[in-house]
């Protein structure tokens, strides 16, 4: 009897110890590249029109990335992007915006180091991962820009610099309480995804991320009218005459940006053939820009991923 019972006790323990095996992790490592659109909100483009400011503000990006898978569940990885930013007044829905009538185009090269948690993964090695993955990551970015604008179609039309016009007087000796910003920042980009194995190599990958920002810049838009002649008085020509007309731009007829004519588009919103709503600039430290809050981006991108499998190792022998 107590050798049955010896028996029963050890198969017991051998069948609870082999459910309870677990393959040992094998990390490895994976690079991809792929491209997609971006979204701005902010001061041309708010949130709280959130359907009409993605539509007015869709541009495009790409991005490559390595990236490395440290547990079943934890990956690091590194991404590069270049995500291209604008948006206009022409296209608001808003009577106030579509007064101001400004607009922008930034180019930002932007650098993210992610941790990704996929929570469902219990794959010991990349080859015996799921179809599907889904995942969610957070971390740290940081970014070059540059804001760029168009002249006035009588001054020729073409993209200029906005920063160094100081179009609300940031960093004017006579505005010392509006700081100039620079042409760097920090983000915290924040992403959801979806990993789909296509061959033992590759997987597909749909994410969508949203970049917190720091600074309500992006767009060059933030606080109120300066007074142009206090602000430009230290410049010569021809920036002088650029930096007024780039601070001011409601008494424009044709949109500098889309070319079209800005009395069509008015009278969408009231009924004013002469014109007489932008016959005139509007009044100094009035706002320009929302000042509740800073600037943001999203991007959506599809990417192929290329992964390294490790190789076979030989058992141990002891």
């Amino acid at each position: 009897m107590r050798q049955l019972t010896g028996l029963i006790l050890l198969l017991l323990l051998s069948f609870t110890s082999f459910t309870q095996y677990r393959p040992p992790f094998k990390q490895y490592t994976s690079i991809e590249f792929g491209g997609g659109v971006s979204s701005y909100y902010g001061d041309l483009a708010p949130m709280s029109q959130f359907v009409n400011s993605t539509a007015n503000s869709l541009r495009w990006t790409a991005t490559i990335g390595l990236s490395r898978q440290m547990t079943r569940q934890i990956e690091i990885g590194l991404n590069l992007s270049w995500i291209a930013l604008g948006a206009d007044d022409y296209y608001s829905n808003n009577l106030s915006d579509f007064l101001r009538n400004l607009h922008f185009r930034n180019n930002v090269k932007e650098a993210t180091l992610q941790g990704r948690w996929t929570p469902f993964n219990k794959a010991s090695s990349p080859q015996k991962r799921a179809i599907f993955e889904p995942y969610i990551g957070i971390g740290v970015g940081a970014f070059l820009h540059n804001p760029q604008a168009k002249l006035p179609v009588s001054m020729g039309n073409e993209w200029v610099d906005l920063k160094p016009l100081i179009t609300e007087g940031q960093g004017s000796p006579n505005y010392p309480d509006i700081k100039e910003y620079k042409s760097w920042g920090i983000n915290v980009p924040i992403s959801l995804g979806l990993k789909t194995k296509l061959t033992k190599n590759l997987d597909l990958i749909a994410e969508l991320s949203y970049r917190m920002l720091f600074f309500d810049y992006i767009d060059d838009v933030s606080g109120v009218y300066a007074q142009p002649i206090v602000v430009y008085n230290q410049f010569t020509e021809p920036t002088r005459s650029i930096g007024i007309a780039m601070s001011q731009r409601t008494t424009e007829s044709i949109a500098a940006a889309t070319g079209k004519d800005r009395l069509a588009k008015l009278n969408t919103f009231v009924n004013d053939p002469t014109g007489i709503a932008i016959s005139q600039n509007q009044s100094i430290n009035s706002p320009r820009g929302t000042v509740d809050g800073n600037d943001s981006y999203a991007t959506f991108t599809l990417k192929l991923r290329y992964i390294f499998i490790p190789g076979i190792q030989c058992p141990k022998l002891y």
